[in-house]
Formats: C-alpha cells, structure tokens, sequence
C-alpha cells in the first residue's frame, strides 16, 4: 500500500504500521467501505456492518457528452458509500440517485461538478 493514514475529524495523520483491530485508509487500493483487508494468509472476514435503506431519492440528468465521466464517478461514490446508490428507471429512462437525505444527494451532485467536471442538474426530491 502506497500511504496509510489514520483520520481525525478533519485531519489526516501519516502512520507507518496498522495492527489488527485498526481502523485506517489509504489510497489506490479498489475495495469498498467496510471490507475487510488481510495479509492474505488468513481467510478472516468482518461481519458487514448494517447499512439502512435509502429514504430519499432524485433524479439526475447529465449531457451525453459527459456520459463517460458520469458513469466513473458513480461506480466510485458506490463504492465509497454503501448509502448511496444509482439505478435506471426502466420505465422513464430517467438515471435517480438514493440516499439518506435531500442534501446527501446535493453533495454527491456537487462533488460530479468539481471531481468529474460533469454539469448536471437534480429533480424534485422523492422520499422513499
């Protein structure tokens, strides 16, 4: 692993070693949250922890010349976050996005904005 860190609020703090029980991050590994990392000798997995339900959900539309780079950036905040996810109305064609809450999704539209430079606008607010 390239960097581990231990975090602190907002701080971020170089480590050197983790030890088993830790709980760290690091950077250029393709896990998701809550897996759980070995050295490889040991067939140890965690207990997934309990991710409630989405309960509110919205709309998103993005320029096709965007398509690329939406599609990155949803498999990344998936991956990232186990509240969030994205799916295809099958019967609208209309890509919604669910999460915990209004502004939840707002930050998810406003980080495909300044990671992915993906202009897009949100609809009305559904709850679930």
């Amino acid at each position: 692993m390239s960097r581990l860190i231990k975090m602190h609020s907002n701080e971020m703090e170089d480590i050197e070693a983790i030890y088993p029980g830790d709980i760290f991050c690091t950077f250029g590994v393709p896990c998701n949250t809550g897996d759980t990392i070995t050295d490889g000798s040991s067939k140890i997995r965690m207990n997934k922890m309990y991710v409630p339900p989405p309960v509110m959900s919205m709309s998103i539309r993005h320029k096709d010349k965007d398509r690329k780079n939406f599609a990155k950036a949803m498999e990344k905040f998936t991956r990232e976050d186990p509240t969030f996810s994205c799916d295809l109305d099958e019967e609208t064609g209309e890509t919604i996005i669910k999460g915990m809450g209004e502004l939840h999704l707002e930050i998810y539209s406003e980080r495909l904005k300044r990671e992915f430079n993906v202009e897009n606008e949100l609809g009305e607010p559904q709850v679930n």
